[in-house]
């Protein structure tokens, strides 16, 4: 079991560009997969019918077509549009759960907030500075961090940053040591959790 603790930096830097970007891009994922969405007529449990959209999720049209699609006219570092695919793939289930539960129309949601998802392979940390690519082999932003009160604190491993116009937010993930007796099933359903010893 893993816990997340996120700490944020301040920064100067100027990058509008790629967080306009990578909306953008974010925006094209969105309306791409929902223009695979298949919609399929259910009967509810109180036998009403419905239309439950049934969201893509072949390999080809992921990992082959819509990456492509997305690299086509991108100038920063390709890793950035798998992040993206992934933000909009999390977008439409989230999307998704609430239209089930009633909370969300059928209209296709829009990408409005400016931020950037870094996994792993866009930065480096070392002796105390994150170095993250923007433009392969061009340009990066580096951030210090040596001196951050929180660095002393954290003995796990850096996550995935999260980069807005103000901030740089900086995620540690660690074990978590958790004793148990017995055992406990759980039955993961849509609208409940479940368990049992």
């Amino acid at each position: 079991m893993y816990q997340v603790r996120a700490y944020n930096l301040k920064h100067s830097y100027d990058i509008s560009k790629i967080l306009e970007a990578y909306r953008r891009l974010r925006q094209k994922a969105v309306d791409e997969i929902w223009a695979k969405i298949r919609w399929i007529e259910k009967q509810d449990r109180k036998e009403r019918k419905r239309l439950i959209p049934i969201i893509p999720k072949d390999n080809n049209f992921k990992n082959h077509y819509l990456r492509n699609l997305s690299m086509e006219g991108w100038s920063y570092s390709k890793h950035y549009a798998d992040s993206a695919i992934k933000q909009a793939y999390s977008m439409l289930k989230s999307w998704r759960r609430n239209h089930l539960r009633g909370e969300r129309s059928r209209e296709k949601p829009l990408v409005k907030k400016r931020f950037v998802r870094i996994k792993e392979t866009l930065y480096t940390f070392k002796h105390g500075k994150i170095k993250v690519s923007i433009k392969p082999y061009k340009e990066y932003l580096e951030f210090d961090v040596s001196k951050a009160w929180f660095l002393n604190r954290i003995k796990g491993e850096m996550g995935e940053l999260i980069l807005n116009e103000k901030y740089l937010t900086v995620t540690f993930r660690f074990k978590r040591k958790q004793e148990t007796e017995g055992k406990i099933a759980w039955d993961c359903n849509e609208k409940s959790l479940d368990g049992s010893e």
